[in-house]
């Protein structure tokens, strides 16, 4: 520890303001349009998903309600949050310091796909401190090293590489220092953050701090503040942006007034941030907005403007092409949204990298067909294959719900397995298309186990490998215009 912190302190010597400055250089990205303009076979959306602008959830301080009231509304809609925590003051069990929650309970939200990240050790006022060193309490230095490994101790499979400055407090020497261990910082302000961030930005971060006038007696005194917050998600997603909105306690409108009595920085209620996250999953659903944790947007920004790629294969049935960066991949590991162009001739394309398949929908834009794939830069190679399905054109009618499509039993298997499905309840009137097809890995139809239509139930088929190859295989259901798919391995 002593050799570590001696090193740190040489890198703050070096470290001047004006060297911090140096690392700020502006990203080269450029639009997806503008990619297409100039022939590129390959380019990388803007956002994830090719959705408009991006948005992300923080709440500060770890408390008990990001358990108990957050977590379930969060989990409702599908949305992932980033919890900023200050270690030391979670406990292993309740009852537990002030009103404050518990490392089980951040561990089974992280569990969930939420965020944990950093807040510092004891919420101090960081302008006011020395640099000290990483061993020395009280310090900048051991206060934002120090809960970085911690958490990163209690939630081994989750890295902590964002951090939140208490009481949104810092200078470009805290910032500086920062960076020796995140890869981002959220700071506070009402403006959104652009799409493409300089070195010095990452660690500034903007957050809009919703404040609520009182009376707050029911939801309607609170309306005023919720069409602030949908009138400002609005305007960044115009301007493609990335908004993140900070919050501390969540609770039910009947316990407001104790814990406004008690002195909580304005806090949401859950019937406030229920109709907030209602009304953003509809922004989302209608490819808006796309909302994920703070981590995973900088993770997102950073591979995006950093990617490149070369091709190994590309003709009218494959194409193979590698997807690269120079980041750390124990950190940058999100799937980054990559258009890639295709021959004319395909209508559906089969994805492959690692041990990820997918199938692909080929649209059609200015520069012509394209598929929209998830990349992992730096996962494998990845090989995309010209799929052939005669009934493609022919799948008619509207499935309400979700058809289920259930992984084969045994699997491996040699020489037969079973394959379940389910389609969801219709008129009882009305049978639909239905088809179940296997493909080989290079997505040539190998058999048609069901091709007929079929009313809503449960439903089981046989299919024997007779002559096949040990190999991956794929099997493809059609319910009307649902469509669903997994992987099964036939083993000799």
């Amino acid at each position: 520890m002593k050799t570590f912190s001696r090193q740190i302190l040489i890198v703050i010597i070096l470290l001047s303001i004006s060297d911090f400055n140096l690392f700020c250089q502006v990203s080269d990205y450029s639009s997806s349009q503008n990619h297409a303009e100039f022939g590129e076979l390959v380019w990388a959306a803007k956002w994830f998903d090719d959705k408009n602008s991006a948005f992300s959830f923080s709440f500060d301080d770890g408390f008990i309600s990001h358990y108990e009231n957050v977590r379930p509304i969060l989990n409702q809609f599908n949305f992932n949050a980033t919890f900023y925590v200050m270690p030391p003051w979670l406990t292993d069990s309740l009852p537990g310091i002030f009103r404050y929650g518990t490392w089980p309970m951040f561990q089974a939200m992280a569990m969930d796909g939420h965020e944990i990240g950093s807040h510092t050790m004891n919420h101090l006022h960081l302008p006011e401190l020395e640099i000290g060193d990483t061993a020395t309490e009280g310090t900048i230095l051991y206060e934002i090293y120090q809960a970085r490994e911690l958490i990163n101790q209690r939630l081994p499979n989750q890295k902590c590489i964002t951090m939140a400055y208490p009481f949104a407090e810092h200078n470009l020497v805290i910032d500086s220092l920062t960076s020796l261990f995140y890869e981002s910082a959220r700071a506070s302000g009402n403006f959104p953050n652009e799409s493409s961030l300089t070195n010095e930005q990452w660690f500034t971060l903007s957050a809009v701090d919703v404040v609520f006038n009182e009376p707050r007696n029911s939801l309607d005194d609170d309306l005023d503040e919720l069409q602030f917050i949908q009138d400002w998600i609005d305007s960044l997603i115009v301007k493609e942006d990335w908004g993140i909105l900070l919050g501390h306690e969540v609770v039910p409108q009947d316990s407001l007034p104790g814990l406004l009595a008690a002195g909580s920085w304005h806090p949401f209620t859950n019937e406030w941030f229920t109709v907030l996250s209602e009304w953003l999953l509809n922004k989302s659903n209608n490819k808006d907005v796309w909302v994920e944790t703070i981590a995973n947007v900088t993770r997102y920004i950073k591979e995006r403007d950093d990617y490149n790629y070369s091709i190994l294969t590309y003709d009218e049935t494959q194409i193979k092409l590698n997807i690269f960066d120079n980041l750390d991949n124990e950190i940058y590991n999100y799937p980054l949204s990559v258009f890639i162009k295709v021959p004319q001739s395909w209508k559906l394309a089969l994805k492959i990298q690692g041990e990820t398949i997918d199938t692909l929908n080929v649209t059609t834009n200015d520069s012509g067909k394209v598929v929209l794939a998830n990349i992992i830069p730096d996962g494998g190679v990845v090989s995309l294959f010209k799929m052939t399905i005669s009934s493609a054109e022919d799948v008619v009618g509207f499935v309400p719900g979700e058809i289920q499509l259930f992984q084969n039993y045994p699997n491996p298997f040699n020489p037969s397995t079973t394959i379940k499905f389910s389609i969801p309840n219709v008129a009882s009137s009305f049978s639909l298309k239905t088809t179940l097809k296997v493909y080989d890995i290079l997505g040539t139809e190998i058999a048609t186990l069901v091709n007929e239509e079929k009313p809503s139930g449960n439903y089981e088929v046989r299919f024997n490998s007779e002559d096949l190859s040990s190999g991956i295989y794929i099997y493809t259901l059609h319910v009307g215009n649902k469509m669903a798919y997994k992987k099964m391995i036939l083993l000799r």
